[in-house]
């Protein structure tokens, strides 16, 4: 059985009985309404408004816009009211309209009841106010038929009247295309924006290759076009914004794409792009999106299609660049063609849309993602050549592999006569491994040295638990009183275990001291130590999670900071466990990083616990955020022990908790409570 088509507006009355009987169907309100310019008319206005008046019929969606060269900038200016009767024979069963945004100011009445507007409707511009925020109007027909009654008024943009198409339907069917259009553009603005950020990634890692970056950025601000335009979900998230900054913003998105991915594709097929053509797009671009931040909207609006013209002349000089690329058979050319050619079409269907030569949906956030997709595809090709030229080298590996046994068996006659010199070496050895357990002694004694406490009272109490599993370990902490009233904790992961742990702690430790009398703050201390760390990885490659904590006792507050460490603990003594969160990236991995920091009252009988993963990594191994939990319950359990018992239970549950007696990693709790 064919399908109904639907029904159309024929001189300002539509029959939809038929059609809407089916609850999954909505229809589009497209046709000829009736037309009232130059008059703003209300619903009892309209009953006694004068029947020998020859009716005039106006094609929705349209604009009422004249020619540019007869009203110039004041083309889209006006206002006037249309009129719909809608039979759609469902008498008290809940009906919605999807309104759009019109351009650029409506009133809707339904059944002469006012359900909807946007902005500010006058006969003037000094009156009118222009505003886009798509609607939804819910209503409950007393009738078999309805009256639609829309008021418009324009004085801000270059096209003026119903452009957009309203959309009438059951209730639930209404709101279910609404959420399901929401979940669609949230789907592909999440997708193209992870794509972004992965190309960004990329390049972060990888600058030889700049066009990764172009290829990012020209992926972020089609994510946030889809925000901005389309269901002006920037608008919701933002009612105050005005409408002026939200065109802007529109206009921009749309603007910038232009110079940047011509950007991109310069970089992709630089001996084939000319770069006169490529600084003449990117120029024009940015000017076009000049004139946008410096004009009005009465002005800027007109710019969109010669903006169009523009970039499909540079979409046909591109295409002429690929094809160029494929005849000299440059690896990916084609593929990149395709999926050009997709996100081509896909901007030429908007441009058609947006200027009312057809009537659609727009897509070219779905042809930025297939073409995404296909370079996708490109780079797992290229993954694949990748494995089989390692099937190529194992051949030859193996050829090499015969060549080595033959080396081996000579091998095996020098061993044998090496094997008094061994033995006069393993005599050798172990006179160093005897001198290394003499060093290691002194290490360990160096380090207690250094981590000893200070004086704490009458402020603090502090009681740790540290558990290297070696003679030195790899956690070092510090604790330093600056002032009287001012007291300061360090606590660091370091690398390894052994003398090289041992080696690192002295160096942090060294730093620790020659920046703790600069840093003010927590954070400056990592900033410092960060920068020293960075400058020696060249050599060293010194990377290490810490935090500091500082007591303030004038002004009863704690400050931190913490770089690559995971959430400690606050348990204030009159309020809820708080979370001392993580402010910045492990010590020593990216240059000139400014590390966030945390401040927070502390009070007498507040309780905090700083910790290294090792503490608690072992409850759950393969769930670190479940394993971080389940030590947060053990803290919370002693929240009534006394303070000498606290350390001790926690460490017996933990063991409970892990079934062990010992832990496989460095294990430090620094238990700090305000006296």
């Amino acid at each position: 059985m064919p399908k109904e088509a639907p029904p159309k507006v024929e001189k300002g009355f539509l029959s939809a009985e038929s059609y809407l009987k089916d609850e999954t169907k909505t229809l589009e309100l497209i046709g000829d309404w009736e037309y009232y310019p130059g008059l703003l008319i209300s619903p009892s206005e309209l009953e006694t408004l004068d029947t020998s008046r020859e009716p005039h019929f106006f094609s929705v969606p349209g604009i009422w816009s004249d020619f540019f060269w007869n009203r110039g900038f004041l083309a889209g200016d006006g206002y006037a009211t249309f009129s719909l009767d809608v039979k759609h024979g469902q008498k008290g069963v809940p009906l919605s309209l999807r309104v759009p945004e019109m351009e650029t100011a409506y009133v809707l009445f339904v059944d002469g009841v006012r359900l909807a507007s946007n902005g500010v409707v006058a006969t003037s511009y000094q009156n009118g106010k222009p505003e886009y925020r798509p609607k939804i109007v819910d209503f409950f027909p007393k009738e078999n038929q309805t009256s639609i009654l829309l008021q418009i008024s324009n004085y801000h943009h270059r096209k003026g009247g119903p452009a957009q198409t309203i959309t009438l339907g059951k209730t639930s069917e209404i709101h279910h295309q609404y959420e399901f259009a929401i979940l669609r553009d949230m789907l592909l603005a999440g997708s193209i924006l992870f794509m972004g950020l992965y190309h960004l990634f990329l390049y972060w890692n990888r600058k030889k290759d700049p066009f990764t970056y172009w290829f990012a950025l020209t992926c972020i601000l089609v994510a946030l076009r889809v925000f901005i335009a389309g269901n002006k979900y920037l608008v919701h998230i933002y009612p105050g914004l005005p409408w002026e900054v939200h065109l802007k913003l529109s206009y921009l998105s749309f603007f910038l794409i232009t110079p940047i991915f011509t950007k991109y594709v310069y970089l992709l097929f630089k001996p084939y792009f000319s770069r006169r053509a490529y600084e003449i797009l990117k120029y024009l671009g940015f000017a076009f999106c000049f004139i946008v931040l410096v004009t009005r909207s009465s002005f800027y609006t007109y710019l969109m299609v010669p903006f169009q013209v523009f970039t499909l002349m540079g979409a046909i000089y591109t295409f002429l660049v690929i094809v160029r690329a494929i005849r000299d058979s440059l690896p990916g050319a084609v593929i990149f063609l395709f999926s050009f050619v997709i996100f081509i079409a896909s901007f030429i269907n908007d441009s058609l849309v947006n200027n009312l030569i057809i009537h659609g949906p727009l897509t070219i956030h779905f042809g930025i993602f297939t073409m995404f997709f296909v370079q996708s595809v490109y780079i797992a090709r290229n993954f694949s050549r990748g494995f089989v030229e390692a099937e190529n080298l194992a051949i030859e590996l193996s050829d090499k592999n015969q060549t080595l046994q033959r080396v081996q068996n000579q091998l095996t006659d020098l061993n044998e006569r090496l094997e008094t010199r061994v033995k006069d070496k393993t005599e050798e050895l172990q006179g160093k491994l005897d001198q290394i357990g003499k060093d290691m002694r002194l290490a360990k004694s160096i380090i207690q040295s250094v981590t000893k406490l200070p004086e704490l009272e009458p402020y603090l109490k502090v009681d740790i638990l540290y558990k290297p599993i070696a003679e030195v370990g790899g956690d070092i902490f510090f604790v330093k009183r600056i002032q009287d009233f001012y007291y300061r904790f360090f606590l660091g992961d370091a690398t390894g275990h052994g003398l090289q742990a041992a080696l690192y702690s002295m160096m942090i430790q060294s730093e620790f001291e020659r920046v703790s009398a600069v840093a003010m703050r927590p954070n400056d201390l990592l900033f410092y130590m960060n920068q020293h760390f960075y400058d020696k990885n060249a050599d060293l490659q010194i990377y290490f999670p810490a935090l500091v904590m500082d007591f303030d006792f004038h002004q009863k507050i704690l400050r931190y900071a913490g770089g690559g460490v995971q959430n400690q603990i606050h348990l204030k003594k009159n309020g809820p466990t708080t979370m001392l969160e993580n402010t910045g990236p492990i010590i020593g991995i990216l240059e000139h990083y400014r590390y966030g920091i945390l401040e927070s009252k502390v009070e007498s009988g507040d309780r905090i616990f700083l910790f290294t993963d090792g503490l608690f990594e072992e409850l759950n191994e393969s769930d670190g955020v479940q394993a971080w939990g389940d030590l947060l319950e053990v803290i919370q359990n002693t929240v009534t022990l006394p303070f000498e018992e606290v350390v001790p239970s926690i460490k017996t549950m933990l063991f409970q908790r892990m079934n062990k007696s010992q832990w496989k990693d460095d294990s430090t709790l620094i238990f700090i409570e305000i006296t």
